[in-house]
């Protein structure tokens, strides 16, 4: 017979995995596309139906999926296959945000695929909106705390420094910190 130090913890992990359990059943009523072994935290998404995440994903406790044109047939959010997001990360998608396979997001990061022009003299809220996509590739870390703006492309393997803010597209297996992001250094390889 167990201990009652050792039951609780092991109550308490099983109410845990049936809570998880009900919130993907729940998310997929709402039309979210999620595989099979993933697992939500407490998400907040305004539209469901416009995001997909892969199979094995871990999306912590209090990430945002904020579709902004739920009506164009292209708006979307997609996280690949094996994804971690870190706790109170936010995706801001008026275009798409594709997120590819085996990435690493920790806390705090930003997506924003979307801007406004800042043409003078007009008054900024009175110009138009910018959209471009941000397309993440495989086995990218994005460390904690930064923001990944309109247009980027991150190219696979390649690491960005916390606190960063990305303006410009990466290529590949290569280390970006900063603000704006620069190139400190190509990753090592084997």
């Amino acid at each position: 017979m167990l201990l009652d130090n050792q039951l609780i913890p092991l109550i308490r992990n099983k109410i845990l995995r049936l809570r998880n359990l009900l919130r993907v059943y729940f998310f997929r009523l709402a039309g979210l596309k999620i595989k099979t072994g993933s697992s939500l935290g407490k998400i907040i998404c305004n539209w469901p139906n416009k995001v997909s995440i892969g199979y094995a994903s871990v999306i912590e406790d209090s990430v945002v999926f904020k579709i902004n044109q739920p009506f164009d047939a292209k708006n979307s959010i997609e996280i690949g296959n094996n994804v971690f997001v870190g706790f109170n990360c936010e995706f801001n998608a008026s275009a798409k945000i594709t997120i590819g396979d085996d990435c690493l997001i920790a806390s705090f990061c930003t997506f924003s695929d979307n801007g406004h022009s800042i043409v003078n003299p007009d008054l900024i809220r009175n110009q138009p909106c910018t959209k471009l996509d941000i397309v993440i590739g495989k086995n990218v870390w994005i460390g904690t705390h930064c923001s990944i703006l309109q247009g980027v492309e991150i190219g696979e393997g390649s690491v960005i420094g916390a606190g960063s803010v990305v303006n410009k597209s990466i290529p590949e297996n290569q280390v970006w910190a900063g603000v704006p992001a620069k190139f400190i250094r190509n990753r090592i390889t084997n």
